[in-house]
């Protein structure tokens, strides 16, 4: 029987890549951890909040297919205020982090680190189709590091970026394994391609461009054709078709079935948009809105500055908009010196790789196609974007500028006496560019922190100035906020936004005239109505019109204009919601229950999740005095919003008062208490309420717990600290009880029931019947006439065995209020009396 010959060779060269590709991975691993670990500590920042905090999307009680109706911030692509970002799958990873953890920030910046590990790992093994294992692991090493990737990685919205270059890789690597040189095509891995592409799109949409990176690697790197092959078999399409070589037929029908892919995305696209591009403002990207020809200048300027971000990622920037590059209006502006050298070098870059038939141009060619595919959609000179430049927009063709840099590492390899400095100063780089990354983690971890060292690169972005004053607003400290946004309203003078936050501080600081003002100069800068055309008001001018009616508001015989500011902002809105929360709940403060119904009613038929209008139609339940319903809708309120603390309080209030009519009333109560309880671990007067609850229902230990937390936090919660004294009564703790209540009374002087308590303590507890009686004395000023504070009186006299006196006490007693445990104590007393008299104990 023969044996099949092996090639031992192969075999090991096999097993030593295996070995090398395991070894680099490891590697990988720990420069990833050394230059994000520390992206663990970060919070929530920028965009973060809108996409994982106040995403409904991420929670439970939302269906799943929604994600694929909404946009990536939760709102329905179909609605005017959608941004049209459309990245469902990114959304769904970040639902499997909300089903983990919640809304705890470390969960999701390890699955960013992890999926950014990922991703260098496919680099690693995807470009081994270009270059040697060696020089591909020093392009992932290069790429791992970069600072500019820390927006994406860092930034848990970066998120997109990420997994969308991951799919473009192994859409490319499934293109790859079903096309070949000269060679018939394995479907399988094309339709497997399209399957790639479409996953990638869905994850953000430049995941498309995959397709233009596929056609590039058929044409230019897997059969060889340069720019002249190119036009000859341009040629012979028109001229003579039938002459095309048959391998040029095959690989133009996959192609051609890729494009059709991209036809049909885009035609999908189009149609999830609602055939409507997003709405941005002036200041979002200003080059977008500028003349000619300072808008053409400055949109082919932003070009270099992405290059320069990529060569020198050090001045690294939150955010571009607004004043952070200026205009270029005029020719005569140096920095078009810029562009033309960036056009000059890319010119010469895409040159050699069309015309020279090497495989250093071929892989010029690939590097190429990624650099600048995925940022086409970037670029705003097809339609404009809401930025002018974003760092985590580089994240995918900075895989392409990874190996540009890495083919030249190996041209200059190739001259073996400048070897050991080509890799000292590769090494400098790699440990430059980490340190860097490391450092701009810190950046992230707080808003605040982030905004300030925006304000260290650029004093002329007037966002990054409100922005610092939203984060002390947020603190609610106006007095800090006040300086940012009166210099953000000085750099950007014609933005209304500014004032509008300037005149939010000066009204919380009660500064109400120079707030009116201030809010006025903002509305002179709403944008302004152009004839024939509709008028779309950003939210932001329209809260003019809430935050003047807010101080309005603090004079009654003002409420009727604060009721038509709310109108005017639901006339220029109709689906306003803040401006519908504001009137109604104006109009229950007004006792117009009805109308307030029907605002909240409307609110709920564009908006039939919203948080607040749900609450408010329980709200005015309440005030009908209807439980159940009001029930009905704090819990239809609470399904969709888990953890809104205002619905948790009300069904626990309002089932404690059914308790009467349902006995398990009170443990439903105290089960929604105990909800609240884990997003308010830090409120005295919540744990006050579930201690007192557990001390009603019998459980004294678990309210000794709550009661005391709660005085602890606050010790001027003093109906806690009594029921934390009587608690203690109750659990036979005497003298903590005695503690508790000696400290109540120095606050609380009038509280008969506290000396009354007190006094049966030192008598019966501590046997101190002086200390006893001066207590009852309290009590007695108080309440003078209370037959229990005079008996008290006479069960001391008893306790001093002043029996006669004790008599006298209890007949006075008896006689002016016959209450039964005055009468029966008054019987006990004479017989106590009589037997001491027959025992000679007791003269007359």
């Amino acid at each position: 029987m023969g044996h099949e010959k092996t090639d031992p060779s192969s075999s090991k060269s096999s097993a030593e890549k295996e070995s090398h590709f395991r070894l680099f991975s490891l590697i990988l691993l720990g420069i990833c951890v050394n230059c994000y670990f520390n992206s663990l500590e970060d919070g929530f920042c920028f965009d973060d909040a809108k996409a994982i905090v106040s995403n409904h999307d991420l929670r439970p009680i939302t269906p799943v297919y929604e994600l694929f109706l909404n946009d990536f911030w939760g709102t329905p692509m179909h609605k005017e205020t959608s941004h049209k970002s459309y990245r469902p799958l990114c959304v769904l990873t970040f639902r499997w982090n909300y089903a983990i953890h919640e809304l705890d920030p470390a969960g999701y910046h390890f699955l960013n680190m992890m999926f950014h590990l990922v991703l260098c790992i496919l680099i690693m093994y995807v470009f081994q189709m270009f270059m040697s294992e060696w020089l591909s692991f020093l392009m992932a090493v290069l790429y791992m590091v970069h600072p500019v990737h820390t927006e994406a990685v860092t930034g848990v919205v970066g998120r997109a970026e990420i997994l969308s270059a991951i799919f473009i890789l192994v859409a490319l690597k499934c293109y790859a394994l079903g096309s070949g040189y000269r060679a018939e095509t394995k479907w399988y891995y094309i339709y497997l391609t399209v399957v790639m592409v479409v996953i990638a799109t869905l994850c953000k949409e430049q995941g498309i461009t995959a397709i233009a990176i596929c056609c590039s690697y058929e044409v230019l790197w897997l059969q060889k054709v340069t720019l002249w092959e190119g036009l000859e078999l341009a040629k012979l399409m028109v001229t003579a078709p039938r002459k095309l070589p048959k391998w040029f037929v095959t690989c133009l029908g996959r192609m051609i079935f890729l494009l059709g892919t991209t036809i049909g995305l885009m035609i999908l696209r189009i149609f999830v948009m609602g055939a409507e591009l997003p709405h941005f403002t002036v200041f979002d990207n200003p080059p977008a809105s500028a003349p000619t020809p300072a808008r053409q200048l400055t949109q082919w300027y932003l070009l270099p500055i992405n290059m320069w971000l990529l060569i020198y990622p050090f001045p690294l920037l939150c955010d571009y908009s607004m004043g952070t590059i200026p205009l270029l209006e005029s020719f005569a502006d140096p920095r078009n010196l810029a562009t033309m050298n960036f056009v000059t070098t890319m010119g010469v870059l895409t040159w050699f790789a069309l015309t020279a038939n090497t495989k250093t141009a071929r892989q010029v060619s690939m590097a190429l196609a990624f650099l600048v595919f995925p940022f086409l959609p970037a670029t705003n000179l097809f339609f404009p974007v809401g930025f002018v430049v974003a760092e985590r927009i580089l994240y995918t063709p900075s895989i392409g500028f990874s190996m540009i840099v890495v083919i030249g590492l190996k041209n200059l390899l190739a001259y073996k006496r400048f070897r050991k400095v080509v890799y000292t100063l590769f090494i400098i780089t790699v440990v430059l560019h980490g340190a860097k990354t490391a450092r701009r983690n810190i950046d992230w971890k707080s808003e605040r922190a982030l905004f300030m060292a925006g304000l260290h690169m650029t004093s002329q972005n007037a966002k990054i100035w409100n922005n610092v004053g939203h984060s002390f607003e947020r603190e609610l400290k106006p007095e800090m906020a006040r300086p940012f946004f009166e210099r953000a309203s000085i750099v950007q003078p014609d933005d209304g936004g500014a004032f509008i936050n300037l005149g939010r501080a000066y009204a919380a600081m009660n500064m109400d005239a120079l707030a009116m003002d201030t809010f006025r100069k903002a509305e002179l800068l709403m944008p302004p109505k152009i004839p024939g055309k509709s008028r779309r008001i950003d939210p932001k001018f329209l809260s003019i019109y809430l935050s003047m009616a807010a101080i309005l508001r603090k004079n009654a015989t003002r409420y009727p204009e604060a009721l038509e500011l709310y109108k005017k902002a639901i006339k220029m809105w109709n689906e306003y919601e803040d401006a519908y929360v504001n009137l109604g709940d104006l109009l229950v403060q007004m006792g117009m229950l009805e109308k307030a119904e029907q605002i909240f009613a409307k609110l709920l038929e564009f908006s039939p999740r919203s948080e607040n209008g749900l609450y408010n139609m329980g709200v005015i339940a309440v005030k009908r005095n209807d439980s159940e319903e009001a029930l009905q809708w704090f819990e239809k309120c609470l399904a969709h919003h888990p953890k809104s603390k205002l619905a948790l309080y009300n069904i626990a209030i309002l089932k404690e008062k059914m308790e009467g009519q349902n006995p398990e009333s009170q443990a439903e109560a105290l089960e929604r208490l105990l909800q609240l309880y884990e997003l308010q671990k830090d409120n005295p007067r919540l744990l006050a309420k579930i201690g007192m609850m557990y001390k009603q229902m019998g459980d004294f230990e678990k309210a000794e717990k709550f009661l005391r937390e709660a005085v602890d936090m606050d010790d001027t919660l003093l109906s806690a600290m009594f029921s934390l004294g009587h608690t203690y009564r109750l659990m036979k703790e005497y003298e903590r009880g005695l503690t508790v209540l000696e400290k109540y009374v120095k606050f609380k002087t009038d509280d008969v029931n506290a000396w009354l308590l007190l006094g049966d303590l030192y008598v019966n507890h501590r046997n101190d019947n002086d200390a006893a009686w001066k207590a009852f004395e309290e009590a007695y000023k108080l309440q003078p006439d209370s037959p229990q504070v005079n008996h008290n009186f006479c069960v001391i006299l008893v306790r001093r065995k002043e029996y006669l006196k004790a008599l006298e006490c209890l007949e006075k007693l008896a006689e002016k209020s016959p209450e039964d445990f005055v009468l029966e104590n008054l019987r006990k007393l004479e017989e106590l009396i009589a037997k001491k008299r027959e025992e000679g104990e007791l003269l007359e």
